[in-house]
């Protein structure tokens, strides 16, 4: 998922065993919101934390937080954007409204407000949250922005036992931190996808990332898929989300449960 709310027309998932929408209270004070989805086992078979999109805390992800507890884990979507607010709620399905230039535009800006050092602050605490509610091993799972988000902090925050990417940029603004200069830092288990036909992330950059991450790393790039693939129900990519989807399953089994 990278695009605005409504797009994907799949299934939603059936609510988990246990699932709540509770405050996260981050170092400097802020309160986040965070929606926990909780398999019968609990956080004894480890869990996730999952870094939306541009568009923030959507239900697209609490539906994913409630797939991924199908799968025998725990995880959490936090609002990293909750010091900055909602978006208004004309501009949170512009595919419906006919306001998605002035949504997009609104999105990004909201999206500029949040730091490099204020997200890895609030990661930071959210995963060791989850330590302390049961989860041995903590892992993460981004989505574009979500993606580039997930890889910095493979590199710069404690405790997580491995990273998820989806899209994630690998460049990023000179303010900003970029994963193909912190690739060297990664030392934990990564599984990085991207789509062959996304004009934001060239093949030269994925290649680059790839060898310079020394950990143990899984990388897929699927031809001709585009940027934001992951749709549920889709026609269009169907061999591609269906693969990505099932390499997650059997990376984050095999890494949180090991």
């Amino acid at each position: 998922m990278c695009t605005a709310p409504g797009h994907d027309f799949g299934p939603r998932a059936a609510a988990a065993v246990k699932e709540e929408e509770r405050r996260l209270t981050a170092a400097d004070g802020a309160v986040l919101r965070e929606f926990v989805a909780e398999p019968a086992t609990g956080f004894r078979r480890g869990a996730v934390v999952l870094i939306h999109d541009i568009w923030g805390y959507t239900e697209f992800y609490k539906d994913l937080a409630r797939r991924i507890t199908q799968h025998g884990h725990a995880a959490a979507l936090v609002d990293f954007f909750g010091r900055q607010g909602d978006l208004p709620a004309t501009m949170q399905a512009p595919e419906r409204t006919g306001t998605k230039p002035e949504a997009m535009a609104r999105a990004r800006e909201r999206a500029q407000q949040l730091s490099d050092e204020r997200f890895l602050a609030d990661m930071q605490t959210a995963v060791d949250d989850l330590q302390a509610r049961g989860a041995q091993r903590v892992g993460c799972w981004g989505f574009c922005m979500g993606g580039r988000l997930a890889l910095i902090s493979a590199a710069r925050t404690g405790g997580l036992a491995c990273v998820v990417s989806f899209y994630g940029f690998l460049q990023a603004e000179p303010e900003r931190m970029s994963p193909l200069v912190l690739a060297p830092e990664i030392r934990i288990p990564i599984l990085a996808v991207f789509g062959g036909a996304d004009p934001g992330i060239p093949p030269e950059q994925i290649t680059a990332f790839e060898n310079a991450v020394a950990s143990n790393k899984e990388v897929i790039t699927y031809p001709g898929a585009p940027h934001g693939f992951l749709r549920y129900g889709a026609v269009e990519h169907k061999g591609a989300i269906e693969d990505a989807l099932a390499r997650t399953y059997r990376f984050l089994s095999r890494v949180l449960t090991s």
